[in-house]
């Protein structure tokens, strides 16, 4: 079984919308007394499902389209799953558990037949590190809305000039042990590719993150910190003037601290980290990989 651990990551968004909220005319979710932006721990979940599938890994939670019209349902996919597994709905549970990547790490809830898998990976909501500007721009396409019309069709989108998000995310093995879920290292390293090449390879308009800082703290024994709040980020500019990742300095001297004051139980920090970060004091003890 894979050992307990906790993430940080570190990944930004340029001219884009990071993650809209849908009864907020997909404005970019904002906390308004801070002015820092957010993210859904969906929003990463759907970059590392994405991923996966095209890795050739088996995915539950995908869109699903019917024979006849539209997508499936929660229980149509779950039922589609059944049938191309040939498994009967008492055995369903104990398939996603061993053979779907993102059940595995994630969980699923599944209406019918009913039964509710709590993930032993948690993704906790994402703030931006610092207040983020939000514009509204508008522009004409050369489409027409109907034949006739004197002009294109009027389009109109929210973005963001710059955010810098943190992330942080915990897989916890009790609740693997709990739930029955056969846990690997291997399944943690498909995780953390994944997660990298989900953002990189998800391009689109208003979606383009991009992880910069990835950290890793691997626990011998059962331990968790809860936050991993142990980055230290500089800017050098104010923060609405900020445009780009080379505009802030990470140390990680807080992190060396605290793997010296825990290094009872701390196994193996693992940094990875994109070359435009600068990185100082980032420990010879920690295994640096870059993204």
């Amino acid at each position: 079984m894979a050992k307990t651990r906790e993430y940080v990551l570190y990944s930004d968004t340029k001219m884009a919308n990071p993650n809209g909220d849908l009864i907020n005319d997909n404005r970019p979710r904002q906390d308004e007394r801070t002015g820092r932006l957010e993210m859904s721990d969906v929003r990463i979940k759907r970059y590392v499902r994405d991923e996966m599938a095209d890795q050739g890994h088996n995915v539950f939670v995908m869109p699903t389209k019917s024979k006849k019209k539209g997508f499936l349902d929660c229980k149509g996919i779950a039922k589609k799953v059944g049938e191309e597994h040939n498994v009967k709905e008492d055995e369903l549970e104990g398939l996603l558990k061993k053979d779907f990547a993102d059940v595995k790490l994630f969980g699923a809830v599944v209406t019918k037949p009913k039964f509710n898998i709590t993930g032993p990976l948690q993704i906790i909501w994402s703030q931006s590190i610092h207040e983020a500007e939000v514009k509204f721009a508008q522009g004409t396409s050369v489409m027409a809305s109907n034949e006739g019309a004197e002009q294109g069709t009027i389009w109109s989108k929210y973005l963001t000039p710059f955010s810098l998000f943190r992330t942080y995310m915990i897989y916890n093995d009790q609740v693997a042990k709990r739930q029955n879920i056969p846990v690997e290292e291997e399944d943690l390293e498909i995780f953390k590719s994944a997660l990298i090449d989900g953002m990189k390879n998800y391009k689109s308009t208003s979606k383009n993150h991009m992880p910069r800082l990835l950290i890793e703290v691997i626990y011998k024994n059962q331990y968790i910190d809860g936050e991993l709040d142990f980055v230290e980020t500089k800017a050098e500019k104010e923060d609405l003037d900020i445009r780009d990742i080379s505009d802030f300095t990470f140390d990680l001297s807080p992190l060396v601290n605290y793997v010296e004051r825990k290094k009872e139980v701390i196994e193996k920090v693992n940094i990875y980290s994109h070359p435009k970060v600068q990185l100082i004091n980032s420990g010879e003890r920690f295994e640096q990989y870059t993204i």
